[in-house]
């Protein structure tokens, strides 16, 4: 079956958004994965009382190579680029380069961008509603670009882009899984313990 493409524009850049082939099943099982392992997550920073990121080792959740693998292959045929996806903490670094975002009522996702570690970035939509906020992109003098969480959907974008989750207004969790693709040689900034 082939993959059906979303493609938008925001500040000059390329956004693509795709459905996973056999999504129903992929999150069905990611997510069981992650609740299995959830009381080990680790976690990088606090906003507004909220862990924005939350870790565990790729041996504990390994489908998410089931998502990461499809779309490092989307990066090479929508933006041309050969990308290294890694699912290990590169040497130096915490945490892994994917993480969940969980999200409950009345929490969102500050603007943000990954340019200083990645080229590309994606979100899988793994448990959203249709309150559970929507995936935004800005820049000064646009109007936001704004994309519905659809489960089992891929977001791409350049990783250099500012973006956000506006607040979960729905009585559900909301659940993604953030990933950064990265150019080799790795550019990533090791920070001193």
């Amino acid at each position: 079956m082939k993959t059906e493409f979303e493609r938008f524009s925001c500040a000059g850049c390329q956004v693509v958004r795709f459905r996973l082939s056999g999504h129903e099943e992929l999150t069905t099982h990611l997510l069981a994965e992650m609740n299995a392992w959830r009381e080990e997550f680790s976690f990088s920073h606090k906003i507004d009382g909220r862990w924005e990121n939350c870790y565990l080792p790729i041996e504990k959740v390994p489908s998410v190579r089931e998502v990461i693998r499809p779309a490092r292959e989307v990066v090479v045929e929508e933006f041309g680029q050969r990308l290294l996806a890694l699912y290990e903490a590169p040497k130096g670094c915490p945490n892994p380069p994917f993480w969940f975002n969980l999200a409950k009522l009345g929490e969102l996702t500050g603007v943000h961008d990954h340019a200083r570690v990645a080229s590309v970035s994606g979100v899988c939509h793994l448990q959203t509603t249709p309150d559970s906020g929507v995936l935004f992109f800005r820049t000064e003098g646009e109007e936001d670009l704004s994309l519905e969480p659809v489960e089992g959907s891929v977001v791409l974008f350049p990783s250099t882009l500012r973006h956000g989750v506006r607040e979960n207004r729905s009585e559900k969790e909301r659940i993604s899984l953030a990933f950064n693709l990265f150019t080799f040689p790795l550019r990533i900034a090791h920070k001193t313990p």
